[in-house]
C-alpha cells in the first residue's frame, strides 16, 4: 500500500471552537498544527504511538501487518525527527508504551512480561510478578519522571485483570469499583495522579483517577456524546489535562482533551482522518506544553499513522470572530462571577 510521507496539517479554529488550551486554562481556543509520520522498519501494518515527554519524544511502534502482525518495531521518534530505538528484549511483537524526560521506556516483551528500559541500557529490566505465581501477564503502560510504573496484570487469584502501580519495589493494585473486571492504568504524571479506564461488563469503559499521595480514586463521567460505547483515558501532564478517545457503537473513535479541574471534555480528531463514516483518532499523550501525541488512521490511505500536534497561535477567520468573542466574554463573565463567590458575594 502507497502511504504519504511526513506532512502538517492545520486544524482550523472553526473546527476547534470547543477545544480547551491544553495548558489548563479553560476557554482559551488554540489552533493546532499536526505532524503525521509513519514509524519506521516494515510499516505495512500502520503506526502506533503511545506517550510523549516534555522534550518532544514519542515512543510507540510500528507493525508489519494489521490484521495479524508478527513483527513490532519500536521507537522514539525525537522532536526533530531522529529516530532511535529502545532495547525491548528482542521479541517481535514487544510493545514500547510508556516514556519519561529521561527517555527510559516502559512496555511488555510481549510475552506476558513488563520491563522497563533506561537509554544505552543493552537489555531490558523486567518487573517482578504482582502477585507472583497468582499473575498470569503483566504490561506496563506508563512511567514518569521518578520512574514510577504504571500498567495492568491478568490476576489468577480473582479472574480479573486489575492495574497497578509499581513504586519503590512494591505493588500497588488498582480497581476503582469494587466489580470491575478490567482496569487499565494507562499513564502517571509527576505529582503521583494516574490516568486510566475500567469496565465492569468487559464491553463498556470509563475513565478514572488514582491519586498514589492520598490513595483515592475519583471516577469520571463520560463524555455526553450521541451512540457512546465506551471512554479511554490514556495520557495525563502536570497541568492535570488527561487525553484519550471515546468510541460509538458503529467503531469510529475520537480523541478528547479533559480539563480536571472543571470536568470539561474538548474534542479533536486528526484532521486527516476521515471525516464521515468510520474514522478513527486516539489521543495517547499530553506532555507539560501541551504538545499531543497519537495515532488516526488516513481517510485517503487506509493506513493507521502516528501524530503529533502543537498548539500555536492563530488568526481566526472573520466568520469567527464572533464565536471567539462571545466565548472570551462568557468566560470573563464566569471568572468574574466565581471571584466575587469566592469573596463572600
Amino acid at each position: 500500500m502507497k502511504v504519504k510521507a511526513e506532512s502538517n496539517s492545520v486544524l482550523p479554529l472553526s473546527a476547534f471552537a470547543l477545544t480547551l488550551a491544553a495548558s489548563g486554562l479553560a476557554c482559551a481556543t488554540p489552533t493546532y498544527v499536526f505532524t503525521n509520520f509513519d514509524g519506521p522498519g516494515q510499516n505495512a501494518g500502520g503506526t502506533t504511538v503511545n506517550a510523549i515527554n516534555d522534550h518532544g519524544a514519542v515512543v510507540g511502534f510500528s507493525s508489519n501487518n494489521a490484521a495479524n502482525p508478527f513483527l513490532l518495531t519500536n521507537f522514539i521518534r525525537a522532536a526533530d525527527g531522529t529516530t532511535t530505538f529502545p532495547s525491548t528484549g528482542g521479541a517481535p511483537l514487544a510493545n514500547a508504551n510508556g516514556i519519561n524526560d529521561a527517555n527510559t521506556v516502559a512496555g511488555t516483551d510481549g510475552n506476558s512480561r513488563a520491563f522497563v528500559v533506561a537509554p544505552g541500557q543493552p537489555t531490558p529490566t523486567f518487573l517482578p510478578a504482582a502477585e507472583g505465581p497468582g499473575t498470569t501477564s503483566e504490561v506496563a503502560f506508563g512511567i514518569n519522571n521518578a520512574n514510577v510504573i504504571v500498567g495492568q496484570e491478568a490476576s489468577a487469584n480473582s479472574g480479573t485483570t486489575p492495574g497497578f502501580v509499581y513504586r519503590n519495589g512494591a505493588f500497588t493494585l488498582l480497581n476503582p469499583v469494587a466489580n470491575a473486571v478490567v482496569t487499565n492504568a494507562q499513564a502517571i504524571n509527576n505529582n503521583g495522579l494516574v490516568a486510566g479506564f475500567y469496565s465492569t461488563d468487559a464491553v463498556h469503559q470509563h475513565g478514572f483517577l488514582y491519586d498514589t499521595v492520598n490513595s483515592t480514586y475519583r471516577l469520571i463521567a463520560d463524555p455526553v456524546v450521541a451512540n457512546l460505547l465506551l471512554t479511554q483515558f490514556l495520557g495525563i501532564n502536570d497541568n492535570d489535562i488527561a487525553v484519550g478517545y471515546w468510541q460509538d457503537f458503529g467503531g469510529s473513535q475520537h480523541g478528547f482533551l479533559y480539563d480536571i479541574a472543571n470536568g470539561q471534555y474538548s474534542f479533536l480528531d486528526d484532521p486527516d482522518a476521515a471525516l464521515t463514516g468510520p474514522s478513527i483518532t486516539q489521543i495517547t499523550g499530553i506532555n507539560d506544553h501541551g504538545e499531543i501525541a497519537g495515532f488516526y488512521v488516513d481517510a485517503a490511505t487506509g493506513l493507521q499513522r502516528g501524530f503529533v500536534g502543537v498548539a500555536a497561535a492563530a488568526v481566526p477567520e472573520p466568520a469567527t470572530l464572533a464565536l471567539v468573542a462571545a466565548g472570551l466574554a462568557a468566560c470573563v463573565a464566569r471568572r468574574r462571577g466565581e471571584t466575587k463567590r469566592a469573596r463572600g458575594g
